[in-house]
């Protein structure tokens, strides 16, 4: 029996190690440290991986054939397009390239732990546990979000004009960054208690009927502004799968419930910023509310996994209990090791990394088109 899972199992495990060391550690030098390592093993392990994942595919087919003398309408996020025409146009190999936005990410990622988040190492086994689509799969989408949670920085220190500069660079690699534009109407107040458990018994009934509320929603979007996002609408709803009652969501009403039950405590301490709080419900609120669609769930809730990263991370402090502080970190840790297990222990992402051997494109493909064959 494969078993595919376990390079990426070691890795967390490495990480659980720097998270402990991390945990002894009381010096800014140390917690620098901790920094360097966790980047450092993040680059070696995703920034020279082979053809794992799915879409790769794509990504490796539209850069072969990107060039900065040809731009057409399929370009229009023109930041991620122009580092991919250029590196082609140098003569960088595609797997140079992942290199490249992999270390870029990493130190985007850095930098908002250091200013957000109190436990490094644990930020990083979060990330690669929880959202490896991200990872892996979402060039464009991921270097996106990094870019423009940046923004929170300087919100928070009342520099708009820089906040919203990163922001505007975000939508250049992917356009849902202009969902991101919200960060300044969230910054100043918390959402208010009523109105979070109102919203989350509405979501709960949505979520228990499995009731297909967006295809309508979509649909009217798509014939009112016609042409091709019309187009599009209709692929959403007549491509869709369900995502169902999976103890993904179990994990997610788990977390959401402890953050509700403890939002005094939170608030009146501020343990973490408004658009920080704001955000971790959206992102909760969208899986409950959109279960029936996993695009939506893929593209938009996704936007806001850097809040639900930042709670997991740090729930211990966000909890007032004594005892519940005492297991909350190991059932977490747990989770990450379960779900990373689950996750990573399919074909596409038996583990290669190009330092050591060149991975086959032909063998990958086949894999890769079998592994969605035995899925449908």
């Amino acid at each position: 029996m494969d078993f595919y899972s376990l390079p990426y199992i070691i890795l967390l495990l490495v990480y659980l190690l720097l998270y402990f060391v991390e945990k002894t550690s009381h010096t800014i030098f140390n917690r620098k440290i901790i920094r360097f390592f966790c980047a450092f093993l993040f680059v070696f392990f995703f920034g020279f991986r082979g053809f794992i994942g799915s879409d790769w595919y794509n990504y490796q087919e539209y850069y072969s054939e990107a060039t900065l003398s040809t731009w057409t309408i399929y370009d229009f996020e023109i930041g991620f397009s122009f580092f991919v025409k250029l590196f082609n146009d140098l003569g960088f190999s595609y797997e140079f390239f992942v290199f490249f936005i992999t270390s870029l990410q990493v130190f985007l990622f850095d930098r908002f732990v250091k200013n957000e988040g109190r436990n490094v190492a644990l930020a990083y086994i979060c990330l690669i546990s929880l959202f490896p689509l991200l990872i892996i799969d979402l060039l464009r989408n991921f270097t996106s979000i990094l870019i423009a949670i940046q923004s929170i920085y300087y919100i928070n220190k009342s520099k708009k004009i820089r906040a919203l500069l990163l922001i505007l660079i975000s939508i250049t690699f992917h356009t849902t960054g202009v969902f991101f534009l919200f960060f300044f109407l969230w910054s100043k107040n918390y959402f208010k208690k009523k109105t979070l458990y109102i919203l989350l018994f509405i979501g709960l009934g949505i979520y228990l009927s499995q009731f297909r509320f967006v295809d309508s929603i979509v649909s009217v979007i798509g014939s009112l502004f016609g042409g091709r996002l019309e187009y599009l609408a209709g692929s959403i709803t007549e491509s869709e799968q369900a995502y169902g009652i999976k103890i993904g969501i179990l994990e997610k009403l788990f977390v959401l419930m402890a953050v509700l039950v403890n939002y005094d405590y939170i608030v009146k301490n501020k343990l973490i910023s408004p658009i920080s709080f704001n955000l971790f419900f959206c992102y909760c609120f969208i899986q409950l509310y959109f279960s029936t669609s996993d695009s939506i769930i893929n593209r938009f809730g996704l936007l806001f996994f850097w809040a639900y990263l930042l709670f997991l991370t740090d729930l211990k402090i966000m909890i007032k209990n004594s005892v519940a502080k005492k297991y909350i970190s190991v059932i977490i840790i747990l989770l990450f090791f379960i779900k990373g297990y689950v996750t990573f222990d399919k074909i596409i992402y038996r583990y290669s990394n190009n330092i050591f051997e060149k991975d086959d494109h032909y063998i990958r493909s086949v894999n890769r088109d079998e592994f969605y064959i035995k899925a449908e």
